[in-house]
């Protein structure tokens, strides 16, 4: 049979099997891709990402995930316009300051004064972010059914299931407030998870999230918060339109980017930021062999890459920090170009839908004979291969072995080194320094012409030596040297409190010990699937107020259909369920209180407290305790139910003719359905409910009284005597006193056993001997087959006598005593 096999396999071409291999690989590959989108960004590729800090306002800085190792605590630097932030890197804005950052072209975040954002995962189609403290708002912009967006707090996530504006903060009890101004966004926190839409404010309340108050957002105070953020985007184009809650959402993307920017229309990718600032600062013009290219309004003698600093704390390598206001997309996306040896323009890579982040698209030139290095734009054509960097600095490629090889053999020459003062040469000690006109030098020609470009920074040695001691603090140097950026010690301990995510960051590998001191908890399975309960307490929010010192504190607005006292009391509960979480008792009970006062008033039933004044309420409720004040009220209910309510026809009266409860509609509505049967019985001649009844006792007692009649009648003819009157059969009186002499035995041998030994004597193993039960079984069978021979005759039970009754009470009584010595011998009661 195998070899039958075979031979059928033989007769199948060669193209044919490579053909059925590859179909069954792509089948293969589209069934992974299927698994491992059971979860949002599982299976994300490992492709380098990095947030832009599109502005800054006021004293803000940043932490590396990757700088120096001397202290446990990070090292904060001043952030500048185009810095970057990848996985674990961290950005906080003190008070008065703000910062925006964006994520791609379309997805950006501003931090408020005193608020701090944590990048947790930035990979392909996917962004989590943890904010500790402050506030910030999210404006989602671009966000696809594959893409996946989360911010995580101390409460828990809060993830944008739709694009929308949303703003994220805390209040001064330290409980996560979200509000969704537009878009829907999925809150999941230790308890469960839940949905809130638009126009409204979540509340979650303590760190396991028990309790979510759901609130309305008043159209005056979510136009202001609108209004607020676009006045601060878009200075130059904003005319204030969006102080209408309305027109905003009518139409939220009027100030859409995207879709009013002419680079857009020449690039065509949501996923690189910046490009609507090209529109303001070159222009756009065809170029023989590259296309529509963009070109900046500069000075004679400008090049790429000259103004700016290098950032060597990135895992993704040395990266371009540019201070041109339009220097992001044009040094991290495409190349660049000298047409004539005249200008200089940008070449966007346009062979991809989504073009791929890098740090600096330039090759660098070691100068060993000054001590200096340089480095030259790549030309259009020229491959960068993506990488990440380990801790000493050694490139793990993202590629291919044989692609990497490939890479290695080609990076031998660079086009734009031809070209004059194309090429930057500062002094190696200069070279994490800004970068000064007076620093600048350029390459001799003659020099040029025989040096031997490097796309690896650390494989020169001497930058390799540099950068190993800057983490290690014996360099002077960094990003921005000179300008660190001081934290108090509070905020720093602030940022170790652990927040709650959906699920499980996405780390590089170089990134992976930077993402463990993020306190990151995912939420297991369980609780993504439970459902959060949501309070949905119908208050209308009137008033917001941000800031670090204050928190975020939202005040109701009684005419805007809110109940000041509601909005009292649910403030009361949210300080009660912190304490609660701390173990206060008193507050627990206090807590339950409320809710229960909360379910008499959602049924219609004021308590009777509520009534009085308030200086008379409060002094009730300080002299009795929880208890005692919630017995009363039920009885001051019911007694002004008694009181006020009138007696209803169709309720059976209580206390004295009057009704004790409201009229139940689904009680009146039974009765009336057993009236209406009672009336059909009685019109189809059946009888009624009360004479079935007594028709039924009839029959039973005619039925006891034939059955006491039959039993009267068989006495009569010998055939049957009560249990306790039967005479006593001598062959099973004799199988019992067998059965009482083997037990006296059994329990003779179990005394011998527990007996303690006496003094001197060693106690010796006793076997007890079980009695057989086969053999006594055989016996009792020999007995019955022995009297059926014989045919023997029990003699018929009759009514016995009072003397035999008497036999028989004492045979009973002296069966009960034995039974109960039996009992105490073996030691039970």
């Amino acid at each position: 049979m195998p070899r039958r096999s075979s031979n059928k396999l033989s007769r199948i071409s060669p193209p044919i099997i490579i053909i059925g291999a590859l179909l069954a690989i792509v089948a293969a590959a589209g069934f992974a891709v299927m698994l491992t989108k059971s979860e949002p960004g599982a299976g994300a590729a490992l492709v380098p990402r990095a947030a832009r800090v599109e502005r800054v306002e006021g004293e803000v800085g940043i932490a590396r995930a990757f700088a120096d190792e001397r202290d446990s605590e990070p090292a904060w630097t001043e952030a500048t316009v185009n810095a970057p932030l990848t996985v674990g890197d961290r950005i906080y804005a003190k008070d008065g300051s703000r910062a925006t950052l964006a994520f791609s072209g379309r997805n950006f975040a501003r931090l408020d004064p005193g608020a701090s954002l944590d990048v947790l995962s930035l990979a392909d189609r996917r962004t989590q972010l943890a904010l500790r403290n402050g506030s910030a708002i999210f404006d989602i912009g671009d966000l696809s059914r594959d893409d996946f967006f989360e911010v995580a707090t101390p409460n828990g996530a809060v993830e944008f299931d739709e694009p929308g504006l949303y703003q994220v903060g805390f209040d001064q009890g330290g409980n996560t407030l979200i509000s969704v101004l537009s878009g829907l966004a999925q809150v999941v926190g230790l308890a469960g998870s839940g949905e809130i839409s638009k126009g409204e404010i979540l509340t979650l309340v303590g760190q396991a999230a028990a309790q979510a108050v759901v609130s309305r957002i008043s159209p005056d105070l979510a136009g202001g918060i609108v209004d607020d953020y676009y006045g601060y985007r878009y200075p130059n184009s904003y005319d204030g339109r969006y102080s209408d809650y309305d027109a905003y959402l009518d139409d939220p993307d009027y100030y859409d980017p995207y879709a009013r920017s002419v680079s857009y229309q020449y690039v065509n990718s949501y996923d690189v930021p910046g490009l609507y600032d090209l529109d303001n600062y070159g222009d756009w013009a065809d170029v023989d062999g590259y296309g529509r290219c963009w070109s900046p309004r500069v000075d004679a003698g400008w090049a790429p890459y000259r103004y700016g600093s290098w950032d060597v704390d990135n895992v993704w390598g040395p990266t371009w920090v540019s201070e041109e206001p339009w220097g992001w997309a044009p040094y991290h996306y495409g190349r660049w170009a000298n047409v004539n040896n005249q200008r200089w323009v940008w070449v966007p890579d346009r062979t991809s839908s989504r073009p791929a982040y890098s740090p600096a698209l330039v090759a660098f030139i070691p100068v060993s004979q000054t001590n200096q290095i340089a480095w030259v734009p790549l030309a259009p054509g020229e491959q960068y291969l993506p990488r990440y960097y380990n801790s000493s600095y050694e490139p793990q490629y993202i590629a291919p072995a044989e692609v990497v090889n490939q890479y290695v053999r080609d990076q031998r020459t660079c086009v734009n080194m031809s070209v004059p003062q194309a090429v930057t040469v500062v002094p190696v000690q200069q070279f994490t320094q800004v970068i000064r006109p007076e620093s600048i030098s350029y390459l001799n020609p003659q020099y040029a012409s025989q040096a031997q470009p490097v796309l690896d920074l650390y494989a020169v040695e001497s930058m390799r030596q540099m950068a190993i001691a800057r983490r290690g603090g014996k360099f002077n140097g960094g990003i921005n040297s000179g300008k660190r950026f001081k934290v108090g010690r509070d905020f720093e301990q602030a940022l170790n409190t652990p927040v709650v995510a959906s699920i499980a960051p996405v780390v590089p590998p170089g990134q992976a010990s930077a993402a463990q001191e993020m306190s990151v908890r995912p939420a297991s399975e369980k609780q993504r699937k439970n459902r959060l309960k949501l309070e949905r307490n119908g208050q209308v929010v009137s008033e917001v107020k941000t800031g670090r010192g204050d928190g975020v504190s939202y005040q109701v607005n009684p005419q805007a259909g809110g109940s000041l006292a509601a909005q009292e009391r649910s403030q009361r509960k949210a300080a009660l369920a912190a304490q609660v979480a701390r173990g206060d008792q008193t507050a627990r009970r206090e807590l339950k209180q409320i809710r229960k006062q909360e379910k008499l008033e959602r049924r219609g039933i004021a308590p009777a407290y509520r009534q009085q004044p308030a200086a008379q309420r409060n002094q009730t409720a300080g002299q009795q305790t929880a208890g005692q004040q919630t017995r009363q009220e039920r009885k001051a209910l019911r007694r002004l139910d008694r009181e006020q309510q009138p007696a209803s026809p169709n309720v059976p009266q209580k206390h004295g003719g009057v009704a004790s409860q409201s009229v139940n509609p689904r009680k009146l509505e039974r009765q009336q359905m057993r009236q209406q049967k009672r009336e059909m019985r009685q019109a189809a001649g059946q009888p009624a409910p009360s004479q079935q009844a007594q028709f039924e006792q009839q029959m039973r007692q005619q039925r006891k009284a034939q059955s006491q009649a039959a039993r009267q009648q068989r006495q009569q003819q010998g055939v049957y005597v009560a249990p306790q009157q039967a005479q006593v059969d001598p062959l099973r009186e004799q199988r019992r006193a067998q059965k009482q002499a083997a037990r006296q035995q059994r329990q003779m041998q179990q005394q011998n056993v527990y007996a303690a030994p006496q003094a001197g004597q060693q106690k010796q193993p006793v076997v007890i001997q079980q009695s057989d039960k086969g053999q006594r079984k055989a016996e009792r069978r020999a007995e019955r087959q022995q009297a059926a021979q014989q045919q023997m005759v029990i003699p018929q039970r009759s009514v016995a006598g009072p003397a035999q009754n008497d036999a028989a009470q004492s045979n009973k009584a002296q069966r009960r005593v034995e039974k109960a010595e039996r009992r105490a011998a073996k030691g039970r009661p």
